[in-house]
């Protein structure tokens, strides 16, 4: 039987054995990283989890995504299979938080407030598996970071928020000890969150399980210390845990024990060259180039599927977090004959930040893509946002679009085939984005609809030939 009030003393005698593991601002964060915009407090992200394993390729991934360089938001969360309650968890948490962010937020050119946020996974259990999402939202005058870790139980179970691995009988005593672990450590601990009970139950939004049982409580930035201070981990050592934790939170951490380390990722398989494209003289035949960004997503394999049965070749614009957790739909882009091109690590705007940063999210685009099985040939930036930094890091041809279709504002299948069908003209470059699913239904529509206005459809490398790295096209 628990004794919560008994238990407050040695809770803290532990996490004072435990130590108490602070991470700097300025630490590099993990993959997949939230870098914040130059002028505003260092966003920080400490090295992940023991207990994090790399995404299976048969997992999905959901992007929420408002391609308005003035107003961006770029949100994804994984579709876990056989954990059902986890995904709508995740679902519904990070659209309610994107309708929050829009309704009160305006475009602004010059300080655009943003949403963006990426996921990992800390937990890959046989019964359980647990994701972080990693949400940075800059209003305008400050940024903000915050992170939370669900669960859910694999076949059809449960879903958990982390807060509901503490005993609710237990959360004063694991909040007491908490605060007084921080204090113990010399940080300076804003009396009144300390007696806040939002800020109390705030404590507990990022709880992840080590190897040994011990809970991994990571404090988020201004919910118990200055915001200044940045994230702070404490850890519970295992003699403690069991003293707070549900009869979930107990499944949980067993499910935790034992695991080592991350596992060793799934081996990508060599994907033979595709055969030689087809010439094609677009200085003698009208060619139109059709271009996917933000993928691959849920409708992407269906997207091929079409695009196979139509002949038609495309250029994909891929996220490196994307193209890491589905590398099978990769594979397949490079094995049908089509063009990769890299468009970011984590879908960032390039032009908010330095070089250093900059240069972070097109390497790590690119290195994901490459270890998912292709080698991109193109580069394009998130929102079209380019600078001389750009130019420099991008390492490859930059393609922008002459088409735009606004397919991410309307979210309409009529609306996006007329777009893309009556504003195309020979040389150009057709923006679409395959994680819409109203923008896949368009495709065949499309391309029967250019192709009778005598259209040839080719990737935009063959569109626009060989291009110095650093140049920057947006049609023929």
């Amino acid at each position: 039987m628990r004794r919560p009030g008994a238990l407050a003393a040695a809770l803290v005698l532990a996490l004072a054995l435990s130590g108490c593991a602070v991470v700097p601002p300025g630490t590099p964060a993990p993959t997949p990283a939230v870098t914040t915009p130059p002028g505003l407090a260092p966003t920080v992200s400490p090295t992940a989890s023991p207990t994090a394993s790399p995404v299976r390729p048969s997992w999905g991934v959901e992007t929420l995504s408002h391609n308005d360089p003035a107003l961006p938001v770029h949100v994804q969360w994984p579709v876990v299979p056989g954990a059902p309650h986890l995904t709508r968890m995740l679902a519904e948490d990070l659209t309610a938080r994107e309708q929050r962010f829009l309704a009160g937020s305006v475009p602004n050119t010059e300080a655009p407030p943003e949403l963006r946020g990426t996921w990992e996974t800390v937990l890959d259990a046989p019964a359980w598996v647990g994701v972080r999402v990693e949400l940075y939202e800059f209003t305008g005058a400050s940024g903000e970071l915050s992170t939370q870790v669900l669960y859910g139980e694999k076949m059809g179970g449960q879903g958990l928020r982390s807060i509901d691995l503490i005993a609710p009988g237990a959360r004063q005593t694991a909040a007491d000890a908490v605060i007084a672990a921080l204090r113990a450590e010399g940080h300076e601990v804003l009396d009144e969150l300390a007696v806040s009970s939002d800020a109390r139950v705030r404590l507990f939004d990022d709880l992840v399980f080590g190897p040994r049982g011990e809970l991994e409580v990571r404090v988020g930035e201004g919910v118990m210390l200055p915001s200044s201070a940045g994230v702070v981990e404490v850890t519970l050592a295992p003699s403690a845990t069991d003293a707070v934790l549900s009869e979930q939170g107990v499944d949980v951490r067993d499910a935790a024990v034992g695991l080592t380390g991350p596992a060793s990722p799934t081996p990508v398989a060599e994907v033979a060259p595709p055969a030689p494209a087809a010439s094609v003289d677009c200085a003698a035949v009208e060619c139109v180039a059709l271009t996917f960004d933000d993928g691959p997503g849920r409708h992407t394999g269906r997207l091929l599927d079409d695009l196979a049965q139509a002949g038609v070749p495309a250029t994909f614009f891929l996220l490196g977090t994307s193209a890491r957790a589905q590398p099978d739909l990769v594979r397949r882009m490079v094995a049908g004959g089509h063009e990769v091109g890299n468009h970011t690590l984590s879908h960032q705007q390039l032009t908010k930040l330095g070089a250093d940063a900059q240069a972070a999210e097109v390497r790590g685009g690119a290195e994901a893509i490459a270890a998912a099985g292709a080698t991109p040939t193109v580069f394009r930036p998130p929102y079209g946002s380019h600078d001389a930094t750009t130019h420099a890091e991008a390492g490859l041809p930059i393609v922008l679009w002459d088409v735009d279709t606004l397919d991410w504002r309307t979210r309409s299948t009529e609306a996006t085939v007329r777009s893309a069908v009556g504003n195309a003209r020979a040389g150009s470059i057709v923006l679409l984005h395959d994680i819409h699913e109203p923008t896949v239904d368009a495709v065949p529509a499309i391309v029967t609809g250019l192709r009778e206005r005598g259209f040839t459809l080719v990737t935009v490398s063959q569109l626009l030939g060989a291009k110095e790295p650093g140049s920057v096209s947006r049609r023929r």
